[in-house]
């Protein structure tokens, strides 16, 4: 198991200079009460950047209110684990968790309501709701019609394109294209010397579902009808098996079938594809010439039609023996100047005014067209608790699509037939 722990006021980031952590200090917790000096809060979370700036700014909270703060890193896989075991036993061994929405509903009834802590706790900060985008915070944090988490993690999929490829191929290397068919229509003109159209990912792993999630969203599709029962065999998702194995795949490079992000991005990173999907999170090595081929040459937007939301977001357990610092914690962490202050040292801003900051715009220049795509018409991962077993169900039947052992419409059927069955069996449908 892969562990790492952070303990505010005990240990900082190198990337951190002494000078800004003072800095930072200054007026981080001025007005923060000290009602709550000598508890404890342990946090659980995943790794990263953004992860650890989480951790060196709760330095500042520790001094402003004498509670001390503790994060426990982990592995994505690791951390669902340890966050189901810790909460369904009831241990209570974290008070607060980062978590993907993709586990909301199953973590709700473990989860405290954090809709009213500034009426709650005597001098937490405004949780300033109006400052996310709306259908973004719905997705992150509600379930239930229960606020339980505020997000910490802004991340959404942007489309990125091969500006010097474009004006080779007679394209506008300043416009994004607007449809799916309009991204076909393009990398069409691109493929030739060595070159191909998209970067599209095949394989059996996550990204190949984003990229189904994504188009099945353009062709109109839904999970579930109005009666709960699972759609992904209707004509949307006969129609994106159709589209993914008869146009994108055949405008990407051979051997994607094996393919995961990070051949997609060595891709396109190699100028061998013109256009791909990418998250916000890897332009640190998109834009750095010691990594990219095209680091000057690259142009990004939202995604056509829909972006897949990403991101994280922060719960306090309802079994916390901390509960109240807990809350105050959350609200702090997630407050306008704290969500900026980490957007300096690695963090992923969820809020509006840190997206619009012109300095995190400098270190960051894609933070407008994450703003904009979260701001947009975004595809969310299915809803249910068991998203990852879906997951799997979807990429293993575009893998069996796109390498011709199955039919676009078998592989849709098929698709249908696993989900259903898998509902069957845990109780969602009873016929």
């Amino acid at each position: 198991m892969k562990r790492r722990t952070f303990t505010a006021g005990l240990v900082a980031l190198p990337f951190l200079g002494s000078s800004l952590t003072r800095a930072f200090a200054q007026d981080a917790g001025a007005s923060l009460p000290k009602t709550y000096s000598g508890q404890k809060i342990r946090a659980l979370a995943s790794t990263g950047a953004a992860f650890e700036a989480m951790a060196t700014v709760s330095r500042d909270f520790t001094e402003a209110t004498g509670v001390a703060v503790e994060y426990v890193n982990l592995s994505y896989n690791e951390q669902y684990q340890k966050l189901i075991l810790d909460l369904t036993s009831g241990a209570a061994s974290f008070d607060v968790f980062n978590f993907a929405y993709q586990w909301k509903f199953e973590i709700e009834p473990y989860c405290a309501d954090l809709s009213n802590i500034p009426a709650e706790i005597p001098g937490a900060p405004d949780l300033a709701l109006e400052d996310y985008p709306q259908r973004a915070l719905e997705i992150y944090g509600r379930a239930n019609n229960k606020l339980i988490g505020l997000p910490t993690l802004g991340d959404v999929t942007l489309f990125v394109w091969n500006k010097e490829a474009y004006k080779a191929a007679g394209l506008d290397p300043e416009a994004a294209p607007k449809t799916w068919d309009e991204v076909v229509e393009r990398g069409a003109k691109l493929v030739g010397n060595s070159q191909f159209g998209y970067a599209m990912p095949a394989g059996k792993g996550i990204q190949t579902t984003v990229t189904w999630i994504m188009v099945f969203k353009s062709m109109g599709g839904e999970y579930f009808d109005a009666s709960g029962a699972p759609t992904f065999g209707s004509e949307a998702g006969v129609n994106t098996m159709k589209f993914l194995v008869e146009k994108l795949a055949a405008i990407s490079p051979p051997g994607n079938l094996a393919w995961d992000f990070p051949e997609m991005f060595n891709s396109l990173s190699t100028g061998q594809s013109g256009q791909s999907m990418m998250w916000p999170g890897a332009f640190g090595d998109l834009l750095n010439p010691q990594r990219s081929q095209v680091h000057d040459k690259i142009g990004w937007s939202p995604m056509p039609q829909a972006s897949l939301l990403g991101g994280w977001s922060m719960g306090v357990n309802d079994s916390s023996r901390s509960k109240d610092a807990a809350k105050l914690y959350v609200a702090w962490l997630t407050s306008p100047d704290i969500v900026r202050r980490m957007g300096l040292i690695g963090g992923a801003p969820a809020r509006i005014s840190a997206l619009k900051d012109a300095e995190l715009i400098k270190q960051a220049p894609n933070r407008p067209a994450v703003l904009a795509g979260l701001q947009g018409d975004v595809a969310e991962y299915p809803p249910i608790k068991e998203a990852e077993q879906i997951h799997i169900m979807i990429y293993d039947e575009v893998n069996a699509a796109v390498a011709k052992i199955k039919t676009p419409e078998q592989a849709a059927s098929d698709l249908q037939g696993k989900v259903e069955s898998f509902m069957r069996r845990r109780g969602y449908l009873k016929t």
